[in-house]
């Protein structure tokens, strides 16, 4: 049974399974408003689609594999504030994750891949601090490739790729529409044209570059840290793309929740340049990066901690680190009340 459903198993087939040769493959994510034009369930069709193809391929390459695709976990944290999204904590997401985590390390999986197709920046370190943590507490391998590989393609690190599985150079209007943002944008609008048109809107034509406003305080106060890093000749990349991340998140929410900078949006990218031969291009190259980075940790070209993106970066969105700060300060407050 090289390709199994989770849900059909019995007890009897699971204690008989070789899990020094079986791949669990787990989609996370939660519905969300994308746009006027994309279906709730976008991030889950994603999740759920990458570990779906990602498993087959694995499956056909590797017979004397069992990879065991479960079902999908439908919870996310830093989801756009609109109606129809759902939402819970950040806490409660990466709690949701650690318990479920254990769960299918009690089961016997060694090695347990995430998938996932959400971008909150909360959202996405979670899910690499739960693999990492569960990965040194039970000496398994858990780690999600599809937040590295969804990065190295939004940001452009891909074009070539994808220009070779398209047979054609981008059009200039394509790179700039691909490179101005992501969420119901070019890239996840060009997917589901590919994989389900009918849950499109006919109105993403029309839709062109818009995004949420950055919230100010912040963008300003990240301009002037990446100026004087600058100044020192220090790497400046990172930064930008958190502060500019992080302002934005903000400004979205304040946005959807009070009206900051104008009326509510719902998107950030441009549609209107998608296709679906960029969608079939862009699944492809996707399904090739997941698959490569699963056979690596399998194989034993790398470690399943070494599969991160750059949500592991950045110690301020990191689980459980504001209670960590307060704990924190209250232990000085102690100890220099009683010293």
């Amino acid at each position: 049974m090289p390709f199994v459903l989770a849900e059909e198993l019995t007890y009897t087939r699971i204690q008989s399974l070789d899990f020094a040769k079986s791949l669990c493959m787990q989609p996370v994510s939660a519905l969300e408003v994308h746009g006027p034009h994309l279906p709730l369930g976008m991030d889950l069709f994603m999740a759920r689609w990458m570990a779906e193809e990602a498993g087959k391929r694995f499956a056909e390459r590797h017979p004397d594999w069992t990879v065991v695709l479960m079902p999908h976990l439908p919870v996310g944290t830093d989801e756009l504030p609109l109606p129809g999204s759902m939402n819970v904590g950040p806490s409660t997401f990466f709690r949701v994750l650690r318990d479920h985590a254990h769960s299918l390390v009690r089961a016997g999986y060694r090695y347990i891949v995430v998938t996932n197709g959400h971008g909150g920046p909360r959202h996405a370190a979670a899910i690499e601090y739960v693999c990492r943590q569960v990965s040194r507490r039970y000496g398994v391998h858990m780690f999600s490739p599809s937040i590295l590989a969804l990065h190295r393609i939004i940001t452009g690190q891909r074009f070539a790729l994808i220009e070779e599985l398209l047979g054609r150079p981008l059009t200039e209007t394509e790179r700039q529409g691909l490179l101005s943002g992501e969420h119901a944008g070019a890239w996840e609008t060009a997917f589901q044209l590919a994989n389900k048109p009918e849950c499109v809107e006919p109105v993403w034509p029309q839709l062109h570059c818009d995004g949420p406003p950055k919230w100010r305080p912040l963008a300003q106060l990240g301009e002037r840290w990446i100026q004087r890093r600058a100044s020192r000749g220090k790497p400046t990349e990172k930064i930008r793309e958190l502060t500019d991340g992080l302002a934005g998140s903000i400004g979205w929410l304040l946005n959807a929740q009070y009206g900051y900078g104008g009326p509510p949006v719902s998107y950030k990218g441009t549609p209107s340049v998608a296709s679906v031969e960029l969608g079939k291009a862009f699944r492809e190259v996707l399904a090739r990066d997941c698959l490569e980075l699963i056979e690596a940790v399998v194989g034993g070209q790398r470690t399943a901690e070494s599969v991160r993106s750059i949500a592991s970066d950045h110690v301020a969105i990191q689980p459980l680190f504001f209670r960590r700060v307060a704990l924190g300060v209250l232990a000085a407050l102690v100890l220099f009340v009683l010293l």
